[in-house]
């Protein structure tokens, strides 16, 4: 798989000196001279990272439950369930290298601000700004390295292959959970087992079940007991032999 990168320069050479710094590596070169032409590539082949915010696409790998949901519309009795959208699309811009004055009306930082509002695909972490002078770029904490003409490969090559990692670590995520969907399908809602209610009314229904048990079991007669023996032994009657009496008195 490969990835596209779009280059906006008007220098033909440096274009052409640009690929041959990375020419070894997995990336479709589109590029435009100015910007109004760099927008309708945009345009063309979309965005790589299927994104709803500008989310870096590291947190994006890191965290599989930050998926972007598409909302769809409810028809007929139906209701339209929120489905979770890849996150990736095949051949959508990862990468935009952009030349800080390629235009005398817009310079390159504008350019990036005004693409990264209007394309939630494209944060300020997917440009490369390039200038002939450091110190003409504005101070600022911007969210995309600055390098500076002559590019030097290593330099250029370090940034792209990070960006390449987190795309192709992306793509892998996308496999894994296309397999995990099919390994476990689906539970249906009516398949599921309802976990037992833990709110107000299902406590007030348990108590009041528990009461009328109570009264059941209360209006149920008990045997009466048996009369326990008791434990002393009777006493015998003794019986006393007669006196006889003594003649002659």
């Amino acid at each position: 798989m490969t990835f596209k990168v779009l280059i906006i320069e008007d220098n033909h050479s440096f274009i052409d000196s640009l690929k041959v710094m990375l020419r070894d590596m997995q990336l479709d070169f589109v590029h435009a001279f100015r910007y109004a032409d760099a927008l309708q590539q945009i345009e063309k082949f979309g965005t790589f990272y299927n994104r709803q915010s500008s989310q870096p696409a590291t947190d994006l790998v890191q965290d599989e439950t930050a998926l972007p949901e598409t909302k769809v519309k409810a028809t007929g009795k139906g209701r339209g369930a929120p489905k979770p959208a890849p996150l990736y699309n095949e051949g959508g811009i990862f990468l935009i290298i952009v030349e800080q004055n390629t235009e005398s009306s817009m310079k390159g930082t504008d350019f990036i601000a005004h693409v990264a509002k209007k394309y939630p695909g494209l944060p300020e972490s997917d440009f490369v700004l390039l200038t002939h002078r450091l110190e003409l770029v504005p101070a600022k904490n911007h969210g995309f390295p600055v390098l500076e003409k002559p590019l030097r490969a290593l330099q250029i090559r370090q940034i792209v292959q990070q960006k390449l990692k987190n795309a192709q670590d992306t793509v892998e995520m996308q496999i894994r959970l296309a397999i995990r969907k099919v390994e476990e399908p689906e539970v249906k809602e009516s398949d599921a087992v309802k976990p037992k209610g833990k709110g107000f009314r299902d406590f007030i229904k348990n108590k009041l079940k528990g009461e009328e048990l109570t009264e059941t079991a209360s209006d149920v007669k008990k045997p009466a007991p048996r009369p326990r023996k008791s434990a002393t032994k009777p006493k015998k009657s003794v019986t006393k032999a007669p006196v006889k009496k003594a003649k002659g008195k």
